[in-house]
């Protein structure tokens, strides 16, 4: 089977790949469709350490074409939704059917390769049905809503508070149609580029700063008297924009850390405790539940997410999906891959 491979840093390669097997617990699944997250173009471009070769990717949906030893046979041809976190299946957590507990857990495409190929094999258990209403290419872009749900759960948002949300890729763009939907009041969101914003605004957004144009740290204090915002979330993994966050933020209000990458800043203690802080670091999508209430965010409409897929491509033009998609060409937002 056809399989993309990351050889070296900004190196694809189409390559013929061994079928997959499904071992005792666990099924095989048909690729419909893929997308491209900000880990994959940060394995892409170097910014996150990968062995090479790697088949990347995470974000994806498809069909149950095979399944292993043990595991129900409704699960035939069923359509589903794919967690991308493995389980290990050895520890405590695993053992006592917690595997979204599980310490050791590791993300598909990263530890281990991953959908960017037309079959994989993954655990029953990361598998989700996915309801009637949800097509496949929405199904694979669950991922950036899961995490959002995620951080919302964790932050509380009370009606009417102001929140920032820093960086509007596709987690930030998820973020901020969440925190609309969760009650915030001024809704503030900075980008280092105008192609976004016209989703943003339409996701909830009151402000949208491009920090290439404006002085945002600077223009977020105006914009709150002075005082900061309730909430300050930081999604874009960049060094400037994770290095103001806890200047943007009110005494006593609350900061939430997602953006990854490998040269961020370390954070600084003392205004955490100046200012009484409560700080999150978000590291994933819970696995709580999240993609469940993903999936019932796309179903019943209040998340559209046709705004934020801009490009498409077939797997056999991976390396441009992944040159367009890493170098946000041509207002790229959301990049699928169709197998």
């Amino acid at each position: 089977m056809k399989a993309a491979v990351l050889v070296g840093i900004e190196q694809v390669e189409l390559q013929e790949r061994p079928e997959p097997a499904a071992k005792p617990g666990w099924a095989v699944v048909q690729v419909e469709s893929a997308s491209l997250c900000g880990t994959d173009s940060h394995q892409y471009d170097g910014r996150i350490d990968t062995p090479f070769p790697r088949v990347p990717g995470h974000d994806f949906s498809g069909r149950v074409v095979a399944i292993g030893d043990g595991v129900d046979t409704t699960w035939m041809d069923q359509a589903v939704a794919v967690k991308p976190s493995l389980p290990c299946g050895d520890c405590l957590e695993c053992a006592q059917d917690k595997p979204f507990d599980c310490k050791k857990k590791k993300l598909i495409g990263l530890w281990s390769d991953g959908c960017m190929t037309e079959r994989i094999a993954v655990p029953v258990v990361n598998l989700i049905p996915r309801p009637d209403g949800v097509e496949a290419w929405q199904a694979s872009l669950l991922e950036p809503i899961a995490v959002g749900l995620n951080t919302v759960d964790r932050l509380r948002i009370l009606l009417g508070e102001t929140v920032v949300v820093l960086g509007q890729g596709p987690i930030g763009l998820a973020l901020t149609r969440l925190c609309a939907l969760s009650g915030a009041g001024r809704l503030i969101v900075t980008d280092a580029r105008e192609a976004p914003f016209t989703v943003s605004r339409a996701y909830g957004a009151s402000d949208c700063l491009d920090v290439t144009q404006v002085d945002a740290k600077k223009r977020i204090l105006e914009l709150t008297d002075g005082v900061g915002a309730d909430i300050v979330i930081e999604t874009s993994g960049f060094p400037a924009s994770s290095a103001m966050v806890l200047d943007l933020v009110r005494k006593e209000g609350k900061v939430a850390h997602i953006g990854w990458a490998n040269d961020l800043p370390p954070l600084p203690v003392i205004p955490i405790m100046a200012k009484t802080l409560t700080v999150f670091g978000v590291g994933g999508n819970g696995g709580r539940g999240q993609y469940e209430r993903a999936l019932e965010l796309v179903r019943t409409g209040r998340l559209d997410l046709d705004p934020v897929v801009t490009h498409r491509f077939s797997l056999d033009d991976v390396a441009e999906a992944f040159r367009v998609a890493s170098s946000k060409q041509d207002g790229a937002i959301k990049v699928i891959v169709n197998p």
